[in-house]
């Protein structure tokens, strides 16, 4: 062997042996976290409505701009690296991962979208696909989804990188964190939450992961399971359609129905994920089941009805699907509360925490099994066993197979993240006559101590019910008690409240229904009528901790010092409200200068609830205003240590120290959308603890919105400049607030500060007070928003006030808005020949709002005008919403009509050709075409029948005639010409469109 030959093999014998070498004796690894910016494609959003929404989305405000012109932008980026993936998050969108990347292939394992394309989807509009977005809130694609979020990037003692991202959840008043988490050595990362609620009421709890991944024919959707249930609580069966017979966990064969959302039930599993077989590769999400046990998947739609998609939120990178996963098991929709699937509220000042694993698989042939250590899969092939672990972090362990109890293979795995593990082995007994057969009964598979395993004999199924009795009584008492438990689940106050009395209307004296209605009256800061009922409650049961809770909680707000704290005190028995009572207590105690007192009640809150983030703030307020240094700063660190991001204690920091925490340390990390409303919300509470001075200190350094400069008057004594304050989006929500504007109202009389409180009372389902502030500002407002809203929530009988007021607002502001409300009266009141002369006045100002072009499209229909509208339906280009079909209803009961007028002048065979064009769906109008079995073609249908019989042509009318559905044909079409009022009633099938065709044909 010559010298070069013996050099080669000795340099493979140590290649080979570093592959297997445990971890700790390779060279170290490292992850890195980078700041910078990236260039993509973006296509913005714009326009924000400066007039209020209604509850549930107040005080938030929509954007209604969308565009199809991209434009090249900057975007913050965040990257963590390490030797196995590569991860970026963009803060400035919702602090989103954007991508995620196998590094060895360089395949991502989620969506990598490469433009961002903003898309009228999300609560307030704007949203974009892909990467993995979190949700938390009362629903999906949340507030702060599209908009910047603060963040911070660090590197951990033992070599991980971080991004925490998170705001301030205005719905609320709870924080969100997520800190993305990316391990030096291994090839996961980690999304870890955290989320409070600081109020001392529940709120509603909504929290689902959002994940994009590429969708392909060789899609396999890894979800164990044997139902699904829906977003109202209905189910079916999983895998197997058994409608249709169909394998729905495979991407492909989902080409029925329109969008699809499987929230995949039955077994108690820890992971989902996806596996693209021709690629040989896949990804998995692995979270406990006590932390995640809702796994969702969400399809657009296999029809153009969903293929529409694609193109309107990418531009090269192809179809998506959403892997979800959930703290509840569906996304509950109103119908949900009917069935055993209900909301859940979020405790009085209550924390929680949870995390997950998201990490790539390669060459499993398919998965298994799945956790935080790896994936396996087990296929027979051939009389073989064959072996595949995808290990995502450094493994020196034995993976064991028995079948019925006899071990079959024992072997010593070594391997680093990523490197397939694969073998085989002989089954004796297992048929070889066809690859692919199935596993043999009584197999176990485990790698190390449980550390991942498989079995076929699992006992994992869930006995959980999903369906409630069907003679349960939701008309009882405890029947509409527990509607009014979801409404507030939901933050439908107004609903809630209708519950509620229904309840009590029932049973006067029913205890939770009681506590149920003083919480309402409080939260609408009713505050003599909450005291009246919680005393009733206590009257019925004086020990009851919600009974009490909320007896303290009425008797702080109205200064009943002694009752507040003998309502606590007792609360505290509860450990239901044991936390939250001890923090009312302290925070009350802080306020009459008994520190001690409060802080020995912090200790007693963090011993109920130990992530009690309010209580923590609490302890640092005592700790300094004690002079006690080592004592506060130690809480901050507590503090930091539960939320990163917590303003709170930079604030602190910078209150004790100033010198080693200047104040950019507290002012650069509040980064996100609404700076001002984590200003608003720290000085409240201050505020809220007495501390007036804390509370001046902050709003001056708050940007100068009205809500700031209305509290500065209102805390130093200091002149209002009411001509001063801006009203654009100034859409205050806070108890607070409302306290100081009821305060600042009778010694600035402004129709900004009725309008201001009249948001608030409206907000809290006070409407009738709300409407008298409107009313008394009378018409001095120079602010046609202003007039906007006021018609909103005009009683209806109103009509010349609405009319009054939308008038005025068009007249103020030129802004396609104010035309499209005013034209949109016109067409309620019966009067579209003037709505269709505003539409077109505004449509023709700015051509390329589609909003304006659909409305002068519906003026032009309403007008009898078909060919114009025809005409103009031909030049629009539609960006839709989510589910909107608007365009193309428009489009095809204008061909209808024109179809109607060729039939009136016997020009049957241009009706058809009329016909024809109305069962096309044009895809500019923003709407593509459902598979064919979804369309409701009844009417062109007997359209169509109507000119092939005037035509005389026999055949073809009878073979439109029996596309109709044959029950209705056999029993009004034979033997002549049908009831006029029966055909009617079927083909119209409660669409006011269709209504009016058949009018026209003269039924």
């Amino acid at each position: 062997m010559n010298i070069f030959a013996y050099l080669h093999r000795c340099l493979t014998i140590l290649l080979f042996a570093s592959a297997w070498l445990p971890a700790a004796a390779q060279t170290p690894h490292s992850a890195t976290v980078t700041e910078s910016s990236q260039q993509f494609t973006t296509y913005p959003y714009s326009d924000p409505n400066p007039i209020p929404l209604p509850p549930p989305v107040y005080p938030y405000y929509r954007w209604d701009g969308f565009t199809s012109v991209p434009v090249e932008k900057e975007w913050k980026t965040v990257v963590l690296e390490n030797d196995y993936i590569r991860v970026m998050i963009l803060p400035e969108i919702g602090g989103k991962i954007w991508a995620a990347t196998e590094k060895k292939t360089g395949a991502s394992f989620l969506y990598y979208n490469h433009v961002v394309k903003f898309r009228d989807v999300a609560m307030r509009g704007p949203w974009t696909s892909g990467g993995l977005e979190a949700n938390y809130g009362i629903i999906g694609h949340t507030p702060a989804c599209s908009s910047p979020v603060d963040y911070l990037t660090r590197t951990n003692e033992d070599g991980s990188v971080s991004c925490i991202v998170g705001t301030l959840d205005l719905l609320s008043r709870s924080y969100w964190r997520m800190e993305i988490r990316l391990p030096a050595d291994k090839a996961f990362f980690q999304t870890r939450s955290f989320w409070y609620n600081t109020t001392p009421l529940e709120q509603p709890y909504y929290h689902w992961m959002n994940a994009g991944l590429k969708a392909s024919d060789d899609l396999e959707f890894i979800y164990p399971g044997n139902r699904y249930i829906g977003h109202g609580g209905e189910y079916a069966a999983w895998p197997v359609n058994e409608q249709n017979g169909k394998l729905i966990s495979w991407y492909k064969n989902n080409d029925f129905g329109g969008y699809k959302s499987y929230h995949v039930f039955g077994r108690y599993t820890d992971f989902s994920g996806a596996y693209y077989h021709n690629e040989d590769r896949g990804m998995i999400r692995y979270g406990t089941h006590d932390d995640k046990s809702g796994k969702k998947l969400w399809i657009w739609g296999l029809s153009r009805q969903g293929m529409i998609w694609e193109k309107l939120l990418t531009d090269t990178d192809g179809q998506y699907f959403e892997l979800q996963s959930g703290r509840l098991f569906n996304q509950n929709a109103a119908e949900s509360s009917l069935t055993p699937f209900k909301h859940r509220g979020f405790a009085p000042y209550g924390a929680d925490s949870w995390q997950e694993y998201w990490y790539p698989v390669d060459g499993t042939h398919g998965i298994l099994a799945a956790s935080e250590y790896g994936a396996l899969n087990l296929k027979v092939e051939k009389g073989l066993l064959k072996i595949y672990l995808s290990p995502v972090e450094s493994i020196h362990d034995t993976l064991r197979i028995s079948v019925a109890g006899r071990e079959v293979y024992r072997r010593v795995v070594q391997a680093r993240p990523l490197a397939l593990f694969s073998d085989s082995v002989v089954l004796a007994g297992v048929s070889t006559a066809a690859p692919g057969g199935s596993l043999p009964g009584s197999l176990k598979a485990m790698l190390g101590d449980h550390l991942l395993e498989y079995t076929t004999d699992s006992d994992d199924s869930l006995g959980r019910p999903v369906q409630t009795p069907a003679d349960f009584n939701w008309s009882s008492v405890y029947g509409h008690y527990l509607q009014a438990c979801e409404a507030m689940d939901m933050k439908d106050y107004h609903r809630a409240g209708v519950a509620v009395d229904s309840a009590l209307g029932m049973d006067a004296h029913y205890l939770p229904a009681l506590v149920k209605k003083a919480e309402l009256l409080y939260r609408n800061m009713q505050y003599t009528e909450a005291l009246q009922v919680a005393r009733h409650a206590l009257s019925i049961h004086t020990e009851d901790g919600s009974a009490n809770f909320i007896y303290g909680l009425v008797n702080d707000m109205l200064g009943n010092y002694t009752d507040a704290r003998d309502g606590f005190d007792i609360a505290s028995l509860d450990p239901a409200y044991r936390g939250a009572a001890y923090t009312s207590l302290a925070r009350l105690y802080i306020r009459k200068g008994l520190l001690n007192r409060a802080l020995d009640c912090t200790g007693k809150a963090l011993a109920a609830q130990s992530q009690n983030v309010d209580a923590l703030q609490l302890r640092a307020v005592i700790y300094r205003l004690k002079d006690d240094t080592a004592g506060h700063f130690a809480t901050l660190r507590a503090l930091q240590s539960l939320d990163a991001l917590n303003h709170f204690s930079r604030w602190e920091y910078y209150l004790s120290d100033s010198t080693r925490h200047p104040l950019r340390e507290f002012t650069s990390l509040i980064r996100g959308e609404l700076p001002q409303e984590v200003y608003l919300e720290l000085a409240c509470w201050y505020y809220d603890c007495g501390l007036s001075s804390d509370a001046i200190h902050i709003l001056r350094l708050c940007p100068p919105v009205a809500e700031a400069k209305i509290w500065l008057a209102y805390l130093t004594g200091e002149p209002l400049n009411v001509a001063g304050l801006d009203p654009v989006r100034a859409f205050p929500f806070r108890w607070e607030t409302a306290k100081v504007l009821e305060t600042m109202l009778p010694k600035y009389p402004s129709w900004f500060l009725r309008y201001q409180l009249a948001l608030i009372y409206w907000d809290r389902d006070r409407p009738d007070e709300a409407r008298r502030l409107l009313r008394d500002c009378g018409d001095q407002p120079a602010y046609a928003p202003f007039y906007a809203w006021r018609a909103a929530v005009a009683v209806k009988e109103d009509s010349s006030a609405v009319m009054h007021d939308l008038e005025k607002a068009a007249e103020l502001d030129p802004h396609w808005r104010y035309a499209k409300l005013l034209a949109e009266y016109y067409i309620q009141h019966n009067d579209p020949v003037k709505a269709g002369a505003i539409a077109q006045r505004s449509y023709l100002t700015r051509p390329d709002n589609y909003i304006m072009g659909m409305l002068y499209a519906r003026t032009l229909l309403l007008n009898h005008e078909f060919a114009a509208c025809d005409k103009l339906l031909a030049s629009l280009n539609i960006i839709p919403f989510e589910g909107a079909t608007i365009g193309r209803e428009l489009y095809r009961e204008t061909k209808l009509m024109l179809a109607v007028q060729e039939m009136k002048k016997r020009a049957y065979k241009k009706a058809l050709a009329r016909i024809g064009e109305a069962r096309q769906w044009p895809e500019r109008l923003g709407v593509g075409a459902p598979y064919l079995e979804d369309q409701d073609l009844r009417l062109e249908d007997w359209m169509t029948y109507r000119c092939y019989a005037a035509l005389g042509q026999d055949k073809a009318a009878r073979a439109a005639l029996e596309r109709i559905p044959a029950e209705w044909a056999k029993t009004q079409l034979t033997g002549g010409q049908p009831d006029k009022t029966v055909v009617r009633d079927y083909l119209q099938n409660g669409k006011e469109s269709n209504g009016r065709v058949l009018q026209a044909l003269g039924f």
